[in-house]
Formats: structure tokens, sequence, C-alpha cells
């Protein structure tokens, strides 16, 4: 069967399937792996779900995005049933559609990204016989984000859905021990590849940051502790503004500036204003310059909950910046505590605070911490080389497949 579907033309058909494509991490990572696929080798097609809640701007972005994607030779699928949102309802169709999409396609290969995408995905995949099916779970949803019963209910459910793998793919190694660790399944099933980013778009970035600063309305003195993100709970951006107070004690002049579009922009704004730093935080929103905007920036912070590797987190550390970060999910293999930056504690604002204080006390420091976070990332993290470890992972587990027929 392997043989028939490889000779249709010499090039295997793959899937990729997500729940939305929006600007967020996960997404991004999917739609530069759709788009740098060799298109000598793969036929690639690309499932996505519709949301109820997407906005004028955001309807304008995914249009862009498709069109670079069929411009690329991609072809695009829009499933309506397939949400974020757990839904009885929603996913048994989204499990059908997906499973009737699956028959009519015939790929070779699924590979599937994040948790709710890889739920319904893999049990289509199953259900539809593919031969070949890998997931990505961006991270994972073992803590921060449900309590402690829906937490054990999903990891239960996950190791079910390992059984339906052929592998996984976690972008740091922790993410993988992580998984080991809440018994998902055993270490062979597991390969590390990480996240990719456009790296020459970083390291060409030719910004003075006075002007960007004047543009973006910052002051024109005092230091910029920017973050990057969805303003979502799970990215922790309450407890950076929770920080914000001790830290303009001591630096008056200092601005928080918070780039990233999301459901909390109004209790986030809200909650600025209660804790009297709103003069002093910057709510950017989504942007397409965000390269530019963390060249105007002196520092990072990146307050998340739970976080399988943090893209935002590259790029600043790209652009050289020094970070300040939480100790969850794989940022401990992104950043090295002491030398690229600081790990604190999550939901800690009095040790984010010491940490973001520590590094704008001292500049040399802070200049050295950002020469080291900008060595770190290196050609690893670029997007064609993620793009082909994906690819050559797609042929090794093939390969094993074959001869083990």
């Amino acid at each position: 069967m392997m043989e028939e579907r490889l000779r249709r033309d010499g090039r295997r058909t793959v899937i990729h399937i997500i729940t939305q494509l929006d600007r967020g991490g996960s997404a991004r990572n999917t739609f530069f792996t759709v788009l740098g696929h060799d298109q000598n080798r793969f036929r690639v097609g690309l499932v996505y779900g519709r949301s109820a809640a997407r906005s004028e701007a955001e309807t304008s972005l995914l249009a862009v995005d498709l069109q670079a994607l069929r411009r690329a030779g991609v072809t695009p699928f829009e499933v309506s049933s397939l949400t974020r949102e757990i839904s009885a309802l929603l996913d048994v169709r989204a499990t059908l559609s997906l499973w009737r999409l699956l028959r009519w396609a015939r790929p070779d290969i699924v590979h599937t990204h994040t948790s709710k995408a890889g739920a319904v995905g893999r049990i289509a995949a199953w259900l539809a016989r593919i031969p070949l099916v890998i997931h990505t779970p961006h991270g994972h949803i073992f803590y921060g984000y449900y309590g402690s019963f829906m937490s054990w209910v999903i990891r239960l459910v996950e190791r079910v859905l390992a059984q339906m793998t052929d592998r996984i793919v976690t972008l740091t190694d922790r993410g993988a021990r992580e998984h080991v660790q809440y018994r998902i399944a055993g270490p062979a099933k597991f390969v590390t590849i990480p996240s990719g980013i456009v790296l020459s778009t970083i390291r060409s970035v030719r910004v003075d940051p006075v002007v960007k600063r004047k543009e973006l309305g910052l002051p024109e003195k005092g230091p910029v502790i920017g973050t990057v993100g969805r303003l979502v709970p799970i990215k922790g951006h309450e407890w950076l503004l929770r920080a914000a107070p001790r830290v303009l004690a001591e630096f008056p002049h200092a601005t928080v500036v918070l780039i990233g579009d999301g459901p909390l922009m109004g209790a986030l704004r809200q909650l600025a204003e209660e804790l009297g730093v709103g003069r002093r935080v910057l709510f950017l929103g989504e942007r397409q310059d965000v390269p530019e905007c963390l060249a105007a920036c002196d520092l990072f912070a990146f307050p998340s909950l739970n976080e399988g590797m943090g893209r935002a987190l590259i790029e600043a550390m790209a652009a050289g910046l020094p970070v300040v970060a939480t100790d969850v999910g794989g940022i401990p293999d992104i950043v090295v505590d002491g030398e690229s930056g600081a790990l604190v504690p999550p939901k800690d604002p009095a040790a984010l605070a010491d940490a973001i204080l520590a590094l704008l006390r001292d500049p040399e420091r802070r200049r050295a911490c950002g020469e080291a976070a900008k060595r770190r990332v290196d050609d690893r993290f670029d997007v064609t080389a993620m793009v082909r470890a994906i690819e050559r992972l797609y042929d090794d587990v093939w390969d094993a497949k074959h001869a083990a027929l």
C-alpha cells in the first residue's frame, strides 16, 4: 500500500491539521512548516478551524496567509467545526469531517498540531488508516490551563492518543521529559525539533531605537521592558503588571510594552489602572513589525505559566535582548539562568520584579546577557532547519515502518 501511494508521482502527500491559523506561536510554526516543505518531494495540504470570534483584522491576515500558501502550492481546507473550545457535539463533527476529508485525500502522512487538533485529527487519521501519523503538541496542557481533575483527564486521553501516533515532536528536550514524566509514552516516541523562526529577518533589522520609540509613542528616555504574546491567561501578563509597581518605584521613567492582542486586553488595561501604572504601560496590540519593536526594548519579560518553547522568546533573544522568564515548560532549555537572563517562578510578581530590577541596575550585565542570548539562538532555530528536520523525521519513520512490513 505504501509503495502504491508513493508511485503516484514520486511525492508523498502530507496534510497538516491545526485548530486556528492565527498569529500565535504554534500557528506560525505550522504555517512556516507547510510553506517550507520541499514541493519536489511532498504534496502539502493544511486543515485549519474556523473561529466564530475572528475580527476583521484577523480575517484580513488569514486571507494573506492563505494566498501565500496557495502560491507555494499548498492546498488549504477549512473545517468549521474544528474549534479550540471543548464541545462534544462540535468535536464529533470535526472528527467526522476530518475522517471524510482524509478518506478523500488519502494522504501518506498526517501531521497534527496543538492539543485539540491533535485529538480529533489523530482519531480521524486512525479511522482513515493513514500510514504515518505525527503529532506536535507545541507544548502541553498538563498543567496551568485547567484544574487537577481536568488535567488528569487530559493526560489520560493523551496516553490513548499516543498509541495512535508514530512520533510526537516536542520543541525542547524538557518537553519530551515532561511527557515521559506524565506517562504519555516512552522516550522512544519523542523527537525534539525546535520551533523555527525566520532568523534572517531578525538579523537584518536595522532600526534606530530613538526613532522607533518616537513612532511607538514611547518616552525618549527610560528603560523599556517588552513582552510579546496573545493576551490570554496562560501567557501570565497579569503577573508582569503586578510586578510593574515595584519596578517603577525604582525606575519611574521605565515603560512596560505589551505586544499582542487577545480576549484579556480590556481586563489587563483595567488592572494596570488599578495598580496605578496605567500611564507607564503601553498596549501595542497586534503588530507586523515585531522585530523592529523589539529593537526599541532594553529587556524582554516572558511571564508564561506554561510554554512549549516560546517563539517570541527566541525572537527576542535573536534580537539581542536579555530576558527574564518563568521556569516552566521548555523555557529552561532555552534561557540559561544567569547567562542569557534570569529564570523566576511563575505567578510570583516579587521574584519577577527583583529579576527585572537586577538587570536594569546593571547595564553591563544586561549587555552581556543580551549578547549571550543572541549567541544561543543559532541556526538550529532557523525555520529552514526546522522544516528539513521534520522532513527527515518523516523519511526515517516511513522507512522504518516500510522495512517492518
